[in-house]
């Protein structure tokens, strides 16, 4: 595990959750913490369809407050659960 500040990330959980290696390295220079537009900007989306798919629990993300946080390991649970569907 590394340590971000003092937020533990599992290293090789993330690399679980990107198993054919297609998104980690292109996520390397957004937090692991991702905001709504940060999310957005990754998929070419916006903030606003983002924070739709979080309040639909088809994303998951925390609440801070009033603002959306998305975690890279759900972002990546995102992603493939959208190429298996397809």
């Amino acid at each position: 595990m590394d340590a971000i500040g003092e937020l533990r990330v599992d290293v090789e959980r993330l690399r679980a959750a990107d198993p054919e290696g297609l998104y980690l390295f292109m996520m390397r220079d957004y937090p692991y913490m991702m905001t709504p537009d940060q999310v957005a900007e990754f998929t070419n989306t916006t903030g606003q369809e983002v924070r739709r798919l979080l309040r639909r629990g088809e994303m998951r993300g925390c609440r801070v407050g009033v603002k959306w946080l998305v975690p890279k390991i759900s972002l990546l649970d995102y992603l493939y659960g959208r190429r298996r569907a397809e």
